[in-house]
Formats: structure tokens, C-alpha cells, sequence
């Protein structure tokens, strides 16, 4: 039985990801690295910003300062953020209305200040019994982690959790956690998310009876 709907943040609350784009790729140029949109779907998409810029240094073969880079890009995605923030048609109905039915959480590869930034903006903050962070655990996303960490704070086995994803990565975390998924494809297209246990297109397809299909799957 579904107790929980885990969101993913980026991507499926907050169509934000070219924000994210724009940084990554501004806060590299000084390594003389052009990041186009392919290279961040590849590398970035989905990801903690460490594993993004871990995966820009393999890809492009050259060490970064990554530390450095984090600090860089946290404090320019603060400054875009409140001209640009813009959330999915249908997602804040979504998550109010299935907060009257299931446990609600977010499971986010970002930082504890962007999710707390996000969050606060979008009036939705009091929706979530927790919010988990890039902040909040060792390994991110595709490593199953957070979605285990966010189980164990509900104190809801995982298999009772379904996820709501739009990367790749972040569908490889939550199956590889043991929960059902869910992706939309707002940032990735159906090939590319074909783990998900259904894949939809907009927000208005997913409600109880969707969720409860899920389940007798």
C-alpha cells in the first residue's frame, strides 16, 4: 500500500534546470570548458552539483576546484533564481491535493539552501513532513540513498513510497531504493527515463487512481 509520494525537486516542481545550465557552464568557462546542452544533460541532469562538476572533470579530462566551483555556483543560481523562478503547470495542485491523501516529502539532489529558497518562494514548504538535501547525505543521486535516507526519516519502507522523477538518475535512485517511480518528461524524454514504472506527460495524470494502479502492477 502507498503511503508516501516522494517529489524530486528540480525538473518536477521548479522548471529551473536552465538555471542550472547557465551556471554550471559560466562557472567552468574560466577552465576554458564550453558546456553545451548535451554535455549538462549528460553530466549534470539530475545530479548533486559535486557529481555534476566530478563528471564535467572526467568528461573533459582536466582537474577542477571543485569546492571552489560549488561555492561559485550556489551563490550565482541564489542570484538568478527569484527573476527566473517559474514551477510546472499543475504541481503545486498536485502536491496539495495528494498531501490530503499520502505522506508528502522531497528528495532533491540540491543544496539545503536552494531547496529552503525554493520551497519558501512557492508557499509549499508546509506540504513536506521532510525535505532531504544534497546536504543530507554522503552519496546522491543515482546512488539510492536519499530515497532510503527519506523512507527511514518517515519511518515508511521504501516499497511503500512512490517517487515522482524526471532524470534518469534520479529514476535509478529511487528503484534501486525499492520505491515505485513515477517520471515526467519535462527535462528528459520517454527513451531516457524507461525504468520508471509509468511515464507520464503532464501533472494532470497523475492522481490516487494513477498511484493505486502502480501498485496492483
Amino acid at each position: 500500500m502507498i503511503k508516501a509520494v516522494l517529489f524530486d525537486m528540480n525538473g518536477v516542481i521548479i522548471d529551473d534546470e536552465h538555471i542550472h545550465e547557465k551556471a554550471f557552464q559560466k562557472t567552468v568557462k574560466k577552465y576554458g570548458i564550453n558546456v553545451s546542452h548535451n554535455d549538462y544533460l549528460s553530466c549534470c541532469a539530475g545530479k548533486t552539483d559535486r557529481k555534476g562538476y566530478e563528471d564535467i572533470s572526467t568528461f573533459f579530462n582536466i582537474d577542477l576546484n571543485i569546492d571552489e566551483l560549488l561555492k561559485e555556483k550556489s551563490q550565482m543560481y541564489l542570484e538568478l533564481f527569484p527573476e527566473n523562478k517559474k514551477s510546472y503547470d499543475g504541481v503545486i495542485e498536485l502536491i496539495k491535493d495528494l498531501a490530503k491523501i499520502y505522506t508528502i516529502a522531497l528528495t532533491s539532489s540540491s543544496s539545503r539552501s536552494e531547496i529552503d529558497l525554493i520551497t519558501k518562494e512557492l508557499g509549499i514548504i508546509n506540504n513536506f513532513a521532510t525535505t532531504i538535501s544534497a546536504d543530507d547525505v554522503k552519496n546522491g543521486k543515482p546512488n539510492p540513498e536519499p530515497y532510503l535516507k527519506t523512507a527511514q526519516i518517515l519511518g515508511i519502507n521504501p516499497e511503500n513510497c512512490v517517487a515522482i522523477e524526471d532524470s534518469a538518475s534520479g529514476v535509478q535512485s529511487a528503484k534501486d531504493a525499492g520505491c515505485y517511480c513515477i517520471a515526467i518528461t519535462t527535462t528528459h524524454s520517454k527513451k531516457d527515463l524507461y525504468n520508471a514504472d509509468v511515464i507520464v506527460d503532464k501533472f494532470s495524470q497523475i492522481n490516487q487512481t494513477l498511484i493505486e494502479k502502480i501498485e496492483k502492477k
